[in-house]
């Protein structure tokens, strides 16, 4: 048997190496990642984020460490913005979180968190890995890193009570809550075409209309219509069911406690509906499920107001915030904070689910206040009721005030001696009514020709 020349054999085996070593750099140069484990310290990098408007602009970063725990849901980097203008702005702020952070051109990651430190530059980058994780519906398995304040959610369209109300409350949100004058609206008159990319300005929104309750972000992290973003959880609430929007940046803040971008929603433009440790995700083009709410404002002339907004189907954004709702309605109606008697009919309605009924509530101090306080409670009792899930699609609340107070106290009642089986009781009542003296009203009553014999 004669052997193959020692030529030809090197020959084919340089070619098979160099078409090996050909294919794994293509796919390497393919890869729009960067791993975390090929980061080092002192690396500098490009982050993505939008500071004003809708207009993606690059910031520089440089890696101060590399912290790789047991799984990568425990692994971050660490890095500093050296940026001179997010110096100016007071440093990371809220808002930037999900900035897309790339290393040779690659994803690396979102920066997700800013350390307490006097300048605000330090920040904790969430790995693009563990964020790719929450596509593959991997459960959490770590604790979220304990840093400084990464989300805050805006109110717009309250009225100051209202807001200051909903700020005071000690809910399940556990964020910073900023309300902002209706005035913010002013671009949607005409909203702008944005193409959605990494380093966009978006939105986690929890009511839509004529208000808003909305969280600003930065996407992260886009494929065909699917999105990663914040890079840390919102509310944490794993599955959830929310408006993905699109945002508009009005202005920074250094704040009190750090710095937040200020914006404000210009349209919905999905769903999000995963909430994890290491981000959210969602869909472009999937409309969240809502309910459709409906708040009119009347008096006995006819009606003053109406407000409509969507609110996702979720008992907790329902019970939490509709209450400041309702005040707010009541508020820009009747512009004044007064004694009155009210008149409310509720109706919700939903899948295999109707409810509708009528409350009439008297307040010798502030009306407005005293309906919300009570439709807060009733709404609270329907959506955790423990017997049943509610399911809610509408909500309609129809509120007439009534400017005096219809409040009565019995004086004397008149009814006659005689009594028969089958006729009509003649009667008569005498009433003390606030602050408008005695009124005496008439009324019959038939007596049942069965009626049980003794004394009426």
């Amino acid at each position: 048997m004669k052997s193959k020349p020692f030529g030809l054999i090197f020959l084919l085996f340089f070619l098979s190496f160099l078409i090996v070593h050909i294919s794994s750099a293509s796919y390497a140069e393919n890869v729009p990642f960067f791993p975390i484990q090929s980061v080092r310290r002192n690396m500098e990098g490009i982050g993505k984020s939008v500071f004003y408007g809708t207009r993606i602009e690059n910031f520089d970063v440089e890696v101060l460490d590399v912290v790789i725990g047991k799984d990568i849901n425990q692994s971050y980097i660490v890095v500093k913005v050296t940026d001179e203008k997010i110096k100016k702005l007071g440093g990371i702020s809220a808002g930037m979180s999900g900035s897309p952070i790339f290393f040779n051109g690659k994803l690396a990651g979102a920066l997700a968190y800013s350390w307490e430190t006097k300048d605000n530059l330090i920040g904790v980058v969430t790995p693009i890995e563990a964020m790719l994780k929450i596509w593959e519906n991997v459960p959490d398995s770590s604790a979220v890193l304990e840093v400084a304040p990464s989300s805050v959610i805006f109110t717009i369209g309250l009225s100051e009570r209202a807001g200051k109300k909903l700020q005071e409350k000690e809910g399940f949100l556990s964020r910073k809550i900023i309300s902002l004058p209706a005035i913010f609206y002013s671009q949607r008159s005409n909203p702008p075409s944005i193409e959605i990319q990494p380093g966009s300005a978006i939105g986690v929104q929890l009511i839509h209309g004529d208000v808003d309750v909305v969280s600003l972000g930065t996407l992260t992290w886009r494929d065909d219509n699917k999105i990663l973003a914040f890079g840390h959880p919102f509310l944490h609430q794993g599955k959830v069911n929310y408006f993905l929007s699109s945002m508009y940046v009005n202005f920074s803040l250094e704040g009190k406690d750090f710095p937040f971008k200020v914006g404000t929603p210009i349209q919905p433009i999905g769903i999000v509906d995963e909430d994890r440790s290491a981000g959210i995700a969602g869909r472009l083009g999937v409309m969240p499920k809502v309910i459709k709410a409906e708040i009119e404002i009347g008096n006995e002339k006819g009606v003053l107001s109406r407000n409509n907004f969507e609110i996702v189907q979720d008992e907790n954004v329902v019970v939490e915030f509709f209450p400041e709702i309702i005040l707010n309605s009541i508020d820009q109606a009747l512009d004044s904070q007064k004694p009155g008697s009210v008149k409310v009919t509720l109706t919700i309605e939903g899948n295999d689910f109707h409810f509708q009924n009528e409350f009439f509530w008297v307040s010798k101090i502030d009306i407005s206040s005293f309906t919300s306080n009570n439709l807060g409670k009733i709404l609270e009792d329907i959506f955790k009721n423990p017997f049943q899930s509610i399911k809610a699609e509408k909500i309609n609340i129809k509120i007439v005030f009534i400017p005096d107070i219809r409040e009565a106290t019995f004086r004397n009642l008149f009814l006659p001696v005689d009594v028969k089986r089958g006729t009509d009781l003649k009667g008569r009542i005498d009433l003390n009514l606030y602050r408008q003296g005695v009124k005496s009203l008439d009324f019959g009553l038939l007596i049942p020709k069965d009626f049980i014999p003794g004394e009426a």
